[in-house]
Formats: C-alpha cells, sequence, structure tokens
C-alpha cells in the first residue's frame, strides 16, 4: 500500500512540517508499513528533516511544466511518456499508489494566485485520470474571490473520494455555497493539533539556551515575513506596531519576549528570521527579548511555545501550537484559517471578543495593544476554557486519518 501526498510546499515552514509528520505518523498506526510519496518544492531540504520516516520525496519542479489534462479524456498513454522529465515524475508519484491525499492547510484558495491554485491542482488531476482516489486533507477552503477560481477547484473537488476541512467556516462555504455535498465533504481539525511537543527535558534545556527565566512571564510572537506581501500592506508600519507590542510586554507586563520565526523559507520576502533580526536589532539586542532561531523541528518550537504564558501569532500553525498546549493563544489573521479555527474551539461569540485579531485591525498600533493587553489579563481563563476543549477538537482530528484508512482499506478487497 502507498500513499502520495501533495501540496507541501516544503518542511522550512514548520507549519508544513507539523502536518506532514502527523499525517504520516496517524496513517502508519492505523495501516502498518504504509509506503509514503511526498510531492515537496524543497525536496533535498525535506529529505533531512525526514530521514527516519522512510518516505520517497519527489520534486514538483518539473511537475509545474505539466498542462492539465481534460479529465475524462484518456490520456494515461501520454502522462506516462518517458520523454518528459515532468511525466517521469507524475508517473514516480502515481505507480502504485492507492490514494493521494492533497495537504497543506490552505492551498486551495484566493491568496497566493491562480497559478499556485492550478499548480496546486495538477497532481490531483492526473491522479483522477489514473483512477486513484484523491483527498483533499483537512484543508480551509476559499472563500474564492472570483467565479473562475471557484470552478477550477470545483472542477477537481466535485470528482474527490473525501474531502476533509479544518474548520467550520469554510466547511460552510464548501457545503452551502458551493454546493458540495455532507456525504463528501466531512468537517475534522488540523493534523498539527496532535503534533507532540518535544520532551520536558529538551524544552528545559533550550529555554535555558535561550535564556530565558521562568519566574518571570514569557509571551512567544509567532512573526510572519511574508504577512504584509499577501495583504500588500506596509512592511515598515508592520515592524512598527511589533515593536510597540514588544515594548508593552516588557515593560508593562514586566515579561519577556520569545521570537518563534515558524518559516525558514529560501524565498527572503517569506523568511521569519529576516523580520525576527530586525526586531532584535530595533531593541539593540536586548537580553529580555531572545529569538529561537536554530533549526528547530517543529516539535521544539511547539515545546518552547508551550512554556509560554501566552502567545501573539501570525503563523496558523505556530498559534495552533500554543492553542493545542492549551495556551492562550491571539491569532492575528488574514483569511478563513484563523477565525474558523479559533470559532471551532472556542466559540463564535469568544471569538469576536477579543481572542481573534484580524491584520489590518492589528496594523493599527492602539488596536493591537488593547487587544493584547485586554487578553493578558484573561488567560487563565482562555488556557482553562481550552483545556476542556481540546479532547473533542483532536477526536476531530483523527477522524481524518480514520476517514482515509477506511478509504485504503476498500483498495485490499
Amino acid at each position: 500500500m502507498k500513499a502520495a501526498i501533495t501540496g507541501i510546499t516544503g518542511l522550512r515552514n514548520r507549519g508544513v512540517e507539523a502536518m506532514v509528520l502527523t499525517t504520516i505518523e496517524q496513517l502508519r498506526q492505523r495501516q502498518p508499513g504504509l509506503a509514503v510519496s511526498i510531492l515537496s518544492e524543497t525536496p533535498d531540504y525535506d529529505e533531512i528533516r525526514l530521514q527516519q520516516y522512510n518516505v520517497e520525496l519527489i520534486s514538483d519542479r518539473n511537475l509545474r511544466r505539466l498542462h492539465i489534462v481534460n479529465r475524462w479524456r484518456n490520456q494515461l498513454s501520454q502522462v506516462y511518456k518517458p520523454i518528459a522529465p515532468a511525466y517521469k515524475d507524475i508517473a514516480r508519484l502515481l505507480s502504485d499508489t492507492s490514494v493521494v491525499m492533497a495537504s497543506g492547510g490552505d492551498v486551495f484558495g484566493s491568496d497566493y494566485g491562480i497559478p499556485f491554485l492550478t499548480r496546486q491542482l495538477k497532481p490531483l488531476v492526473y491522479a483522477l485520470d489514473a483512477g486513484i482516489p484523491v483527498v483533499f486533507l483537512a484543508q480551509s477552503i476559499g472563500p474564492f474571490k472570483t467565479d473562475e477560481e471557484a470552478q477550477i477547484w470545483l472542477n477537481v473537488a466535485r470528482h474527490a473520494k473525501l474531502i476533509t476541512i479544518r474548520e467550520s467556516l469554510s466547511y460552510k462555504y464548501v457545503t452551502k455555497d458551493l454546493g458540495l455535498s455532507p456525504e463528501l465533504v466531512k468537517h475534522t481539525a488540523d493534523p498539527a493539533f496532535l503534533l507532540p511537543p518535544a520532551p520536558p527535558e529538551t524544552v528545559e534545556n533550550l529555554l535555558k539556551l535561550y535564556g530565558i527565566h521562568q519566574e518571570r512571564p514569557v509571551v512567544a510572537l509567532g512573526i510572519s515575513q511574508g504577512i504584509s506581501r499577501y495583504t500588500r500592506a506596509d512592511y515598515d508600519k508592520h515592524t512598527k506596531v511589533w515593536c510597540q507590542v514588544i515594548n508593552m510586554i516588557l515593560n508593562e507586563f514586566g515579561g519577556q519576549v520569545l521570537l518563534i520565526p515558524h518559516v525558514h523559507d529560501y524565498r527572503p520576502e517569506n523568511d521569519d528570521r529576516i523580520l525576527a533580526g530586525e526586531l532584535l536589532r530595533l531593541f539593540n539586542f536586548d537580553s529580555r527579548v531572545q529569538l529561537a532561531g536554530a533549526e528547530h523541528t517543529a516539535s521544539e518550537f511547539k515545546g518552547l511555545i508551550s512554556a509560554c504564558d501566552m502567545v501573539v501569532s501570525e503563523r496558523m500553525h505556530a498559534a495552533i501550537a500554543g492553542l493545542s498546549s492549551g495556551v492562550c493563544t491571539l491569532p492575528i489573521g488574514y483569511s478563513v484559517k484563523a477565525e474558523g479555527i479559533m470559532t471551532d474551539i472556542l466559540g463564535a461569540e469568544a471569538v469576536h471578543n477579543g481572542l481573534l485579531i484580524s491584520f489590518q485591525q492589528f496594523l493599527d498600533t492602539d488596536t493591537a495593544c488593547n487587544t493584547i493587553r485586554n487578553l493578558w489579563h484573561r488567560r487563565q481563563e482562555v488556557a482553562d476554557q481550552l483545556k476542556m476543549n481540546l479532547p473533542q477538537i483532536k477526536q476531530n482530528t483523527t477522524a481524518n486519518f480514520d476517514l482515509i484508512s477506511n478509504i485504503l482499506a476498500e483498495k485490499t478487497k
């Protein structure tokens, strides 16, 4: 049995790492010995991160040149022509594959443009033409900004074997607005909720490494180098707001700041270490502001975050690391995913009452600081509520893999 995973932009993004690792581990718990192939933008890097998992990594670079074949025309003889590297790679990906799973969290939307959307759909179209079941795994979908984008996605999604949606707003959008059947679409939760943190001894050593004193409060900041580009916001204004937030944490809360660069991208415009380094310099390397700058695993980052008193994050999976650890967490949202995930965990009323801030609101310094300040005073209340609600969220997460395991079981009959 073999499963293929697509939608992987690379494990330099620790959120992607969290999704990939939990997917592999959860499926192999249910299907021991399952072979896994992963289509990735950064296979050389990912191979290092995944050495112990015995997976096959395939670059998506050649596949970007493939044209989307017309579904329902038998193009298999053309798909497997050996003359083009792209066809060799898709043949390798699909060979002996029992299910193709589109991961990535939010790769099927309008935020990253139509070329990116169609690129993510290409391997799924080839899988459908080869008669291989396709699963959209734990996605946030849309809402699409144009009918064209919605139709591009629907033309493939209608023929999937299963679509699991990681939050309620996307589920409502896909089943109500786009009209897909609840028989096809299931409401689950993000795989990263099941990611284990690093062991306590490791976390303790990491805190010492970064000079974090646990007798004083610590706030983790999941800063994003790329969010200004996604939202077409002013980069310098964004940086200045973070400076004001850090000042408040240091001087009003009497706290320490731990900067979490959850994405170490090969593209500088999306590498969180660049913004983190700039913030350190702006604070003249104040020892109260520390950067978790080593080449940490997603589990190590989660362990560090779990030891903090509060998390404020523009990166959704750094926020999920806090939420799934029962730490009071304020996501800074620029798409449906943040509101949907927070609504599922804490309820719509709570979300509209200071447990979520949009990126545009965050760019107003007074709004950002007041929201964080108010939540700081409620942090224990929120942590208690999280701990009460998390068992259900984690149960929803395991449903993803129970459903996929059922599909794999069908293939063995």
